[in-house]
């Protein structure tokens, strides 16, 4: 059954709160995968989750004016746009404070990251068996630990950027008008 989407502005903050939430559940569930060793379907949730931060931003930014209600419907639905309108978080990830991750228990205690970008082909290398230039390509040859973790450390630092900008240490606003600047 397809939903009929509505295109009331009240729509466009559900579409941001529910987007938002699945990303989270998509990124605790990325995190079991990667506790369990299951890297390349850790890398496709995270890769999934950043999809949905996209699209939820998006649509907070529908929401509160800042981006036109036709460009949202034309773009939603594109994996291109959605990864192209999130970039500022693998941006943010390769910065400081958001490059380093405490291992503890020391302060001291830390380790740089430099996470690469997230790309479609490692996102279908992570599901799909392929073959290319007489090799054959198998998700858990081509998706390291290191992948997994990096593009979840991208996700982490994309959720802790719209809190900081939306949630109690923020504006309290939604959207990426705050920290695209």
């Amino acid at each position: 059954m397809s939903m009929v989407w509505q295109t009331k502005k009240l729509d466009y903050f559900e579409i941001y709160r529910r987007a938002h939430k699945n990303a989270a559940d998509l990124l605790k569930e990325s995190k079991i995968l990667f506790d369990n060793k299951c890297y390349p379907r850790a890398y496709f949730l995270a890769y999934t989750a950043l999809e949905e931060i996209s699209k939820s931003q998006y649509a907070a930014d529908v929401f509160t004016n800042f981006s036109k209600e036709e460009d949202f419907h034309k773009s939603y639905k594109s994996y291109q746009d959605k990864i192209g309108r999130i970039i500022w978080a693998h941006n943010d990830a390769n910065s400081y404070p958001h490059n380093r991750i405490w291992l503890g228990p020391d302060i001291d205690d830390v380790v740089m990251i430099a996470p690469s970008e997230p790309l479609w082909e490692k996102r279908q290398n992570s599901l799909y068996v392929g073959f290319e230039h007489n090799n054959l390509n198998i998700p858990q040859e081509k998706i390291t630990e290191n992948d997994a973790m990096e593009i979840i450390h991208i996700v982490d630092t994309a959720f802790e950027r719209i809190w900081e900008v939306s949630g109690e240490f923020g504006g309290n606003q939604i959207g990426t008008k705050g920290f695209m600047k």
